[in-house]
């Protein structure tokens, strides 16, 4: 059963590195973010089991099989209340974009729910691993395109 719970403070002054799913991401790139709080999302799970969070919004994902398969131990967060996983809900945030005149969409995701959830367990400082920006724009670009 999903928890609501509070993040504030959680982890005031503290350095929190993000673990992201991008395809450069390794048990070596994960293994760097030791000794810092470490929220690993998505498939970063399986190259960082000891990480003190895990973060998968979509409950339906394989990811949530996997930290079980790995004995994650650690904090897990969802994006939805659910009675069938033993999991932490915190509020999800969308994020308003503005693209132009009369065009705003929200998103959310987890990589940005991960950033989120860090800066209000009161990080002081956030560092990314394994996010690979070009790749997202190839996924991403026709969205783009469209909003011109």
């Amino acid at each position: 059963m999903t928890t609501r719970f509070d993040l504030t403070g959680l982890w005031a002054g503290e350095t929190v590195a993000i673990l992201g799913a991008g395809p450069d991401m390794t048990e070596e790139l994960a293994a760097t973010a030791k000794g810092y709080k470490t929220i690993a999302v998505n498939r970063a799970v399986k190259f960082a089991p000891w990480a003190s969070m895990f973060v998968a919004l979509d409950p339906h994902h394989p990811f949530w099989e996997e930290a079980d398969n790995l004995g994650f131990k650690g904090i897990r967060i969802l994006g939805v209340e659910r009675d069938d996983y033993d999991a932490y809900y915190c509020g999800m945030w969308y994020e308003k974009v503005h693209i132009k005149p009369g065009h705003t969409i929200e998103i959310r995701n987890n990589a940005l729910a991960a950033i989120r959830i860090a800066e209000k367990a009161g990080a002081k400082k956030i560092i990314l691993l394994g996010f690979d920006p070009s790749r997202y724009e190839e996924i991403h670009s026709h969205t783009y395109r469209d909003w011109e």
